[in-house]
């Protein structure tokens, strides 16, 4: 998956890659100087094109304070001061592995005021059988943010390295209980592990970053695979270690800790272990309503006050417009369909 991660971070890199959230803007075109006529207050220049009458709904699929939530929060924030009086407001509806608010969405009026949080484990879902839809049953507007997944253990582990963690695993098949949520990407990373090491974890479905957490410290699970920005309170408390991470390089704030590619797995293992999440609008959303949130997510991720709290959660503002993203999202089922059919038969 180096390829899609290139042409990801070719994108991001003309923008900000940083991590976590914020609120306030200013240079877009449906700020507060714009009225919903299309007009500017203060000179000639006008918009063309769509802006929201009421409020926009940000369907958020997983649970408040996970790993979605955290960066679509942020950004909802962020662009609410700039549109006009409106808001966007983020609503979690959970449940069937993040299919329940995708439903919603789905079913929805494709009026630009119902949208989703996709993330990357919509991919993972269809290609093991679970989802019968795809991307192409939404209108895809963009990619917004990045996240890292990483192994985590208690820091009273005996487990110090990512070495030790395999030989125990080897040593005791289907004893050690890795925690997940079944229905999220790190399930495909423990496929991904297992192969590769010829070993097996006794797989524990955990549900979200919250539960996992909860799970961790009190030792049910003895180690887990979720995002950093999920359990970063976690790790800089000293309750939490971590052993690596899903990443093409090491990540900054964790200089010591070692990638996937380091401890020697290729570029088809990898390519189901990149969290990224974009936003879907209802099939049928006419294209100004498209390009005009799709605007705001671009300007909410070149926004510093934006990238600086997603980088404190150790996220990415990581933005990618329409055409590419479309590009993107096929390239990534293509990986997550061919891993399936090599690993799950």
């Amino acid at each position: 998956m180096k390829k899609l991660l290139s042409l990801l971070l070719a994108s991001a890199m003309l923008l900000t890659l940083v991590a976590c959230g914020s609120n306030t803007t200013n240079n877009q075109t449906g700020n507060n100087d714009t009225n919903n006529t299309g007009e500017t207050n203060g000179g000639d220049t006008e918009t063309t094109g769509w802006t929201p009458e009421r409020d926009i709904t940000l369907v958020n699929p997983y649970e408040a304070g996970g790993t979605s939530d955290i960066p679509s929060r942020i950004y909802a924030s962020y662009i609410s001061e700039n549109m006009g009086g409106r808001l966007m407001n983020v609503n979690c509806i959970t449940g069937a592995g993040g299919a329940l608010g995708a439903q919603e969405v789905m079913n929805s009026s494709p009026d630009g005021y119902t949208i989703l949080v996709a993330p990357a484990g919509y991919a993972m879902n269809y290609a093991k059988g679970t989802l019968d839809w795809t991307y192409e049953a939404f209108d895809p507007i963009c990619l917004y943010v990045t996240s890292v997944l990483g192994i985590i253990v208690r820091a009273d582990s005996e487990y110090e390295t990512y070495q030790d963690l395999v030989d125990a695993v080897k040593a005791n098949p289907g004893q050690i209980n890795m925690g997940i949520a079944t229905s999220g990407l790190p399930q495909f990373s423990v496929y991904a592990m297992e192969g590769h090491e010829d070993m097996q974890f006794n797989t524990v479905d955990i549900g979200g970053s919250t539960v996992k957490a909860t799970e961790l410290l009190a030792g049910r699970v003895d180690v887990m695979i979720d995002s950093i920005g999920g359990v970063k309170s976690y790790i800089e408390s000293g309750d939490f270690r971590l052993l690596a991470v899903f990443s093409d390089e090491r990540i900054d704030t964790y200089p010591d800790v070692p990638t996937m590619a380091e401890l020697g797995y290729t570029e088809d293992e990898t390519s189901v272990m990149s969290q990224v999440f974009g936003i879907w609008a209802p099939k049928g959303t006419p294209a100004e309503v498209i390009d005009y949130i799709s605007d705001r997510f671009e300007e909410a991720a070149n926004a510093p006050e934006v990238a600086d709290q997603l980088s404190a959660q150790d996220y990415a503002a990581t933005y990618m417009d329409t055409e590419d993203y479309l590009v993107y999202l096929e390239s990534m089922y293509t990986s997550f369909v061919d891993f399936a059919e090599n690993y799950l038969g």
